[in-house]
């Protein structure tokens, strides 16, 4: 979107969101806790709430250091045309993210298949405005981020019962200890293919499973520790019961393949994974700098703090990284500079062949091979020589469909 919205922030809700303790922006103003008290005023409409989305978005991105100017950002999003909610509650940036056609949304709503829920759209965007530029996994949420998340996840309710037509997910109303999603007709062809709320089946404990099984939560499709085959759903197992997998140990572990039971997650310093495989708390990494068979848990640490020099990836701030000759974190490498030994930051990516940083593609320009687009612009195919990055186009909107046509199967 390339226009401004003359209302700003002044919608939002007023509210105070921490987005964790120990979270350090990729800028001086990004150095608190995310708390901040956003302006009360009147209810928003769906139609004015992807413009005010976008704009809150890059308020946020900018914050983090991904662009010098809002409108830097907005030349290459279009909330206003295709909507990205993930963005909102996921707390990171664009990189060529889908969503949905906004055109949809609207009739969708007008046609009562929607409802907007104004007081969650306003809480959310008082969690974008005010979190900080923590990397998501750096730190352990807080009650009031978790709130923030929940609200951006509600925004948009639908009331299609089950087995009702639907075109979109989002459209399936809410039930209790389910997913509902609008399934199709995996023969059907066309633009707009009629879909059908269903419910999304969990396997329940006890029941077979195979690979591709979804078993209830709390379980995992377990496997006979002879022969590695599938057997049923099984409760995820507590620290100290024997594990096969990744997935078989309960939130309080892990499960530690050299001992083939689960163990405790390890709080910082602790023994974790062997190589850095994972194992750590909330908040903390698992990282084994010389590749020994030692791993230990580690805090992320700040723009400017003590990191590991062979352990790039334990800064906290979104576009920093740690510098292995002076072991400590700074803003990630930008346009024009070496990425031969380090990720590039948030402006640019790294170009295989020089192994130099180069600034991302904005519309019209050259992309594909290594060189990424910004934002959401898509890159229309791999060969720099040819393909450009492209604005994402919606070259046809469907109707939404009457309630009176009814999905095949139903």
């Amino acid at each position: 979107m390339r226009l401004s919205s003359s209302r700003g922030a002044a919608v939002v809700l007023a509210a105070a969101l921490g987005c964790g303790s120990d979270q350090t922006g990729a800028t001086d103003s990004d150095t608190d806790t995310g708390t901040g008290t956003g302006t009360t005023g009147e209810a928003i409409t769906l139609a004015e709430f992807f413009d005010l989305a976008e704009e809150t978005y890059c308020g946020w991105a900018v914050r983090c250091g991904a662009f010098a100017e809002a409108a830097d950002c907005r030349a290459v999003e279009f909330f206003e045309t295709v909507y990205p909610p993930r963005l909102l509650a996921e707390a990171r940036l664009d990189y060529g993210e889908t969503g949905q056609a906004v055109e949809y949304l609207l009739a969708s709503e007008a046609a009562g298949r929607l409802v907007f829920d104004a007081e969650a759209a306003a809480s959310c965007l008082a969690y974008v405005e005010a979190r900080g530029c923590a990397l998501p996994g750096a730190y352990a949420a807080e009650e009031a981020e978790l709130a923030g998340q929940a609200a951006c996840n509600a925004i948009l309710r639908g009331t299609m019962v089950e087995n009702g037509p639907c075109l979109l997910s989002v459209e399936c109303a809410p039930q209790e200890a389910a997913t509902m999603v609008c399934g199709f007709d995996p023969s059907c062809s066309e633009a707009c293919c009629l879909g059908g709320c269903r419910r999304l089946a969990s396997l329940s404990i006890g029941t077979p499973c195979n690979g591709n099984s979804r078993c209830q939560e709390g379980s995992f499709c377990g496997r006979d520790a002879n022969t590695g085959m599938f057997t049923v759903c099984t409760a995820k197992q507590p620290v100290g019961a024997a594990c096969l997998g990744s997935d078989e140990c309960d939130a309080e572990g892990y499960c530690d393949f050299n001992t083939g039971e689960c163990r405790a997650l390890a709080g910082e310093g602790e023994p974790c994974s062997d190589f850095g495989d994972g194992g750590c708390r909330p908040g903390l990494y698992c990282a084994d700098p010389g590749y020994l068979g030692n791993g230990r848990c580690y805090a992320f640490a700040p723009l400017g703090g003590a990191c590991l020099a062979d352990w790039y990836l334990g800064c906290s701030a979104l576009g920093s990284v740690c510098d292995p000759q002076g072991e400590q974190c700074v803003v990630a490498p930008g346009p024009g500079e070496s990425c031969a030994d380090r990720p590039c930051g948030l402006t640019s990516s790294c170009e295989w062949y020089s192994q130099e940083c180069v600034a991302l593609a904005r519309e019209g320009e050259p992309c594909g091979d290594s060189i990424r687009c910004a934002g959401a612009l898509q890159c229309d195919g791999w060969d720099p020589a040819s393909a450009r990055c492209r604005a994402p186009e919606v070259t046809g909107v469907c109707a939404v469909p009457g309630e009176d046509e009814l999905p095949q199967g139903t």
